[in-house]
């Protein structure tokens, strides 16, 4: 009998304990589907977000492939979604930009602030086709996978361009008709007052001194006339072009300040596109500011140089050179990268090894003729 109650006993513990595991385990169950409805629903929140980000966005792998896009992506390049996973981004990035988003993509990897988070680059579409992207990028914690979204910005950079065409042709017209017909009116002017100051003398007039001072304010005029046409339209009112141009910058630049400004040119660079000579020459133009009322500059060379079709224009000076403290974020830079940008330029901004700044614009001459005839 106490053998009985014994096993009796022992089957109500051990049916207990079994009942005890099984709500444990009913428990977990629960917890388990609570947690995977909580991952459904964090999936379908991050998987919309990322398919409804308003840019072309992609993950991107340490070897460069592509492990997810969303319909932007697709839309931008014309590829659709199984034909670019697993591909490597190299695939759809213009030549001319290859070699520096690899860079910065190794960058990233070794030290994320070593390589920048947002730039613009052309990319290649199925139909051949370029067209112009902002991107902003960054790892993704803890991987080395990254996740870029991009922004085409194709049509802004076409109106961007139009509006500088525009501006230049104004800007053209406006020293045009300042230098054929203003100017024309105070060479004809200047001419009936040197005749009149002439006609007062002969007749020993004391009035012919007054005639001599309007006829020399006139010329002041005339020459202050032509300065500013020459400003205006720099490039277009001479027949020698951006070369002439930058020679009549650095001699008037030596003239009105004092001092050393050189222009050295040693071969004709043949700039057929006006717009792309006038916005190299403001470049030039706002370097030499910059070095005199910055820099503090008594020498500058400006020099441009053509090896095998690709031209630098490099503006260098004696300055005290870039200061760290200095605020490298002002209007002038700006419009200056603007400028270099609108006509395919690469622009760099350094110290120069011998001290002071070294501005270098470089640009293939054969290629802004190439995209505007496309």
């Amino acid at each position: 009998m106490k053998d009985k109650n014994e096993t009796k006993n022992q089957l109500i513990q051990e049916l207990n304990l079994l009942r005890s595991q099984m709500l444990q385990l009913e428990a977990n169950r629960q917890r388990y589907d609570q947690m995977e409805e909580s991952l459904k629903q964090s999936d379908t929140f991050y998987q919309t977000f990322f398919e409804n980000t308003g840019t072309a966005t992609i993950i991107i792998e340490e070897d460069t492939t592509i492990s997810m896009l969303n319909v932007e992506f697709e839309v931008v390049t014309g590829y659709t979604k199984k034909e670019i996973v697993g591909q490597s981004w190299t695939k759809y990035v213009a030549e001319d930009d290859l070699e520096r988003l690899k860079e910065y993509h190794f960058r990233r990897r070794i030290k994320p602030d070593s390589a920048p988070r947002n730039y613009e680059f052309k990319i290649k579409t199925k139909k051949d086709e370029l067209k112009d992207v902002f991107m902003t990028i960054a790892l993704i914690p803890g991987t080395k996978m990254s996740i870029a979204s991009m922004l085409d910005i194709t049509e802004r950079k076409q109106l961007e361009k139009e509006i500088l065409r525009i501006s230049e042709r104004e800007r053209q017209k406006i020293g045009q008709e300042l230098h054929d017909d203003l100017g024309q009116h105070l060479i004809g002017i200047e001419v009936m007052t040197k005749v009149l100051k002439k006609t007062l003398e002969d007749k020993s007039l004391k009035e012919a001194d007054y005639a001599g001072e309007i006829n020399a304010l006139v010329k002041e005029a005339i020459t202050k006339t032509r300065r500013l046409a020459r400003g205006l339209c720099p490039v277009h009112l001479v027949s020698n072009g951006l070369s002439f141009a930058l020679k009549e910058l650095a001699k008037s630049t030596a003239d009105i300040f004092g001092i050393s400004c050189t222009f050295t040119c040693p071969e004709p660079v043949p700039i057929q596109d006006n717009s792309r000579a006038t916005n190299l020459y403001y470049i030039a133009k706002e370097s030499v500011h910059n070095a005199i009322e910055h820099g503090k500059a008594t020498q500058i060379t400006i020099d441009m140089n053509n090896v095998d079709g690709s031209v630098s224009m490099n503006i260098q000076d004696n300055g005290i050179g870039m200061e760290h403290d200095r605020d490298y974020t002002g209007l002038g830079l700006k419009t200056m990268n603007h400028r270099a940008k609108m006509i395919g330029a690469s622009l760099i901004i350094e110290e120069s090894r011998s001290g002071g700044t070294l501005v270098s614009c470089i640009f293939d001459i054969g290629k802004n003729q190439r995209e505007d005839r496309g």
